[in-house]
Formats: C-alpha cells, sequence, structure tokens
C-alpha cells in the first residue's frame, strides 16, 4: 500500500499545475417538473421522460448497459445490499416501482441506486481517483470489493454560505458527480406541490427519488432555507460496518429524510433542528442557508459531529463572512483532502483550498457578491466533475440553477 500511494504522489507531484483561471462555463437552464405530492405515489413521475428537449430515458439506460448489463459481480453485490435492505417505506417504494414501470429498467436497478449517496462514503478519494481493485481492497471488506466497480464518482461537491455587500446571504453550490457524460443530462428541477401549492423545490436526478439541492422560499422574510448534501467520509474505523448496519436494519435513506423535512418544516432554526436530531444511515454533510443565516453540520448517523456556523470564528477557516465544505473535515486537518485531484490542478491541490484562495483575492469581509461566488464555483481548482451549479438567497427568494454544458 505504502509504494503504491509514493507512487501515485510521485505522478502527482509532476502533473499538478497550478492555475487561478475560470473556466469558460457555458450553461442551460434545468428542465422543470412538477412532483405532485397528492397523486399516488406510482404514478407521480408519469410524464418525467415525455419533458421536451431531454432524453431522461435514453440517458439512464445508457446508464445502465454502459455500467451494470455486463458487470454481474457489482450487480450481484448491489442487488444482493438491496435484497437485504428490503424495501423502503411504502411512499417511496411506490414512487420507485412506478419509476421502474416507466423506464422498463430492472426495479431491482431502481432501487439499489436509491443507495448512491451511503454506498458513495465508502469510496475515498485515493480509490475514486484510480479506481484500482488493488486500492480498494485495503478499504473494503472482501465480500464488498465488488463495489469498487460502482461507476459513479462523487457526489462530491462545494458548498459556500456567505454574507453578501447588501447584507443579506448567499449560498453557492458546485455538485460534482461523474460520469459527468450521463450524469449532467439527469439533472432536472423539480417543483413539489401539494393541494395545488408549491411546497418547495430541489434540485434533482431522473431516476432517484430524494432531494440532492433543495429549497424552499419562504411567504415572508422570516421563513425559507436551502438545503445541500455533500458526501462525507466516514470519520473513524468502524465506519462502513456501521453504514451497512443502518441500511440493513432499514433506516431511513438520508435524501428521503431531508424531503420529508422540506415537505414539513416551513422555516430555516427548525429545519436545522430537525436535520441535527434526525436518524442518518451514513455519514454526511448538511450545508443550510436561510435569511441571514447559515450552518454546515457534518452529519454523523446518530448525531453532528461538527457543525460551523455563518458569523461565528470557525475552525481553520480565514474569514467569518462565509463558511464552506467540499467533502473532508479539513477542521480536523484530514489528510483525505489532499488525496483529491477532482479539482484540476491536481492532488495536494484541494478544491476548498483553491475556493479559499480565489475568495481571499477577490474580495474582502463584507465584498462578497454573487458574481464573485459564480467566479469562485468556476475557478479552475474549485470545479470539478460538476454537473449543477446553484445561487441561492432566500431572503431576496431568489434562486439561479444551470447545468454547465459539456468542458
Amino acid at each position: 500500500m505504502r509504494s503504491t500511494l509514493t507512487t501515485l504522489v510521485g505522478i502527482c507531484c509532476i502533473l499538478s499545475i497550478i492555475s487561478t483561471c475560470i473556466i469558460s462555463t457555458d450553461a442551460h437552464d434545468l428542465a422543470v417538473y412538477t412532483i405532485d405530492l397528492d397523486a399516488p405515489p406510482e404514478e407521480r413521475y408519469e410524464g418525467l421522460f415525455n419533458i421536451p428537449n431531454t432524453n431522461f430515458n435514453k440517458t439512464v439506460w445508457k446508464f445502465y448497459n454502459d455500467h451494470f448489463a455486463n458487470a454481474p459481480k457489482l450487480t450481484k453485490i448491489l442487488y444482493e445490499i438491496s435484497d437485504k435492505r428490503g424495501d423502503e417505506n411504502e411512499e417511496q417504494q411506490k414512487e420507485i416501482e412506478g419509476l421502474a414501470q416507466m423506464s422498463k429498467l430492472p426495479l431491482k436497478f431502481v432501487k439499489s441506486i436509491q443507495m448512491l449517496y451511503e454506498l458513495q462514503t465508502i469510496m475515498v478519494p485515493i480509490v475514486n481517483f484510480t479506481q484500482s481493485a488493488a486500492l480498494a481492497s485495503e478499504f473494503l471488506p472482501p465480500e464488498y470489493r465488488a463495489l469498487s466497480q460502482i461507476p459513479w464518482r462523487g457526489p462530491g461537491c462545494t458548498g459556500i454560505i456567505a454574507r453578501t455587500s447588501d447584507g443579506t446571504v448567499s449560498h453557492a453550490r458546485n455538485l460534482d458527480f461523474s460520469p459527468t457524460d450521463i450524469m449532467a443530462d439527469l439533472v432536472y428541477e423539480g417543483v413539489f406541490v401539494k393541494g395545488g401549492k408549491e411546497i418547495f423545490r430541489s434540485q434533482l436526478i431522473a431516476g432517484y427519488t430524494m432531494v440532492i439541492t433543495g429549497f424552499k422560499m419562504g411567504a415572508d422574510a422570516e421563513d425559507g432555507y436551502v438545503i445541500e448534501r455533500n458526501t462525507r467520509y466516514a470519520d473513524h474505523k468502524r465506519g462502513f460496518e456501521e453504514m451497512m448496519e443502518n441500511l440493513f436494519s432499514g433506516r431511513q435513506l438520508n435524501g428521503w429524510t431531508l424531503r420529508k423535512v422540506l415537505e414539513s418544516v416551513d422555516n430555516y432554526d427548525e429545519a436545522v433542528a430537525a436535520v441535527a436530531a434526525a436518524p442518518y444511515t451514513s455519514t454526511e454533510y448538511a450545508i443550510m442557508s436561510g435569511v441571514r443565516k447559515g450552518t454546515i453540520m457534518a452529519r454523523n448517523p446518530d448525531g453532528v459531529a461538527h457543525t460551523q456556523v455563518l458569523g461565528e470564528e470557525n475552525d481553520k477557516e480565514r474569514r467569518d463572512d462565509y463558511i464552506i465544505m467540499t467533502n473532508f473535515d479539513f477542521y480536523w486537518g484530514d489528510v483525505r483532502e489532499w488525496f483529491d485531484p477532482t479539482g484540476g490542478n491536481g492532488m495536494f491541490h484541494p478544491r476548498r483550498v483553491a475556493a479559499e484562495e480565489y475568495l481571499a483575492k477577490h474580495s474582502r469581509p463584507g465584498t462578497i457578491t454573487d458574481q464573485v461566488l459564480w467566479d469562485t464555483l468556476n475557478n479552475k481548482g474549485t470545479f470539478a466533475d460538476t454537473v449543477f451549479q446553484g445561487v441561492f438567497n432566500v431572503e431576496k427568494a431568489a434562486a439561479t440553477l444551470t447545468v454547465p454544458d459539456a468542458q
């Protein structure tokens, strides 16, 4: 293991390129689809695969055919995990069954990919980067080593909550999720309605029933919030085993928990409390903004491991006018952050550091603007396998959502 890592470190030192340029990011708007919560769950996505100018069904089939149809070891272990877990709660299970019926994909496949955020926590950056079975064996028990063939890399991500020059708070988000040629073509904006009234919106991935970036713009200035989910790797040795135990116990998946918070909680403070108290299946970051407020929680399955609060002194952050998170506990010196090559400058140039350096160069405390945040997201060291970008401001009831075009 040590010699392998040494070789990789040497290669990455040679290949790393330091740059602060902005990537040219032509982008397009998201397709929008209404999800009626009053409709039977199995019927809620009936029109999803028929949205004009999208190819959702063709793309989900490409994902299946390219990465699963001829990967018997991978599908065997995925389906075994899913079978052992059992059905999801009745509402979610019916949504899954409806998606399988409409897409004609195998039900076992559609059900198993609902666990993608949870299973991603086992793929630490060095394994993500190399896709090496030998390295994967260092991290995965023998019976689960086929999971190293999982094709998705990410969900990675960068989230920044900043106090802007006009005193309001904006929330900037990159969703990094490969294979980008597939995932970018599956992104859409879901509008969740009940009783004919909009309840909340979320950036979603076609075929996945849970929120990824959810936002609820309140009717008055005190209501509303944004929830961003970021992958967080386990912070202790038994993290993988605990996650699998939670999966097999039937504990509610993280994204469904957050969806239910968005459905039922109207204001930021209660939403933060609900997310902090809810049981999780795996580790994950909850990045939440509201009216002139922001919080980042590093979640363990049974509690909050660490909290960053906008405006307070936070460990190892450079300023108090923003808080930031990618996918690592940098405040505790998580060394894995430095082995993440996805920002474009190679290993030892983490996305978070690139973002903070860009903010330091292009703003002073209290002068951050939405444009600075967009430029930070698109900075070469920060932009990665990015398939969705958004900037949100709850107080202004403003949300700009885009899908970067192919780079």
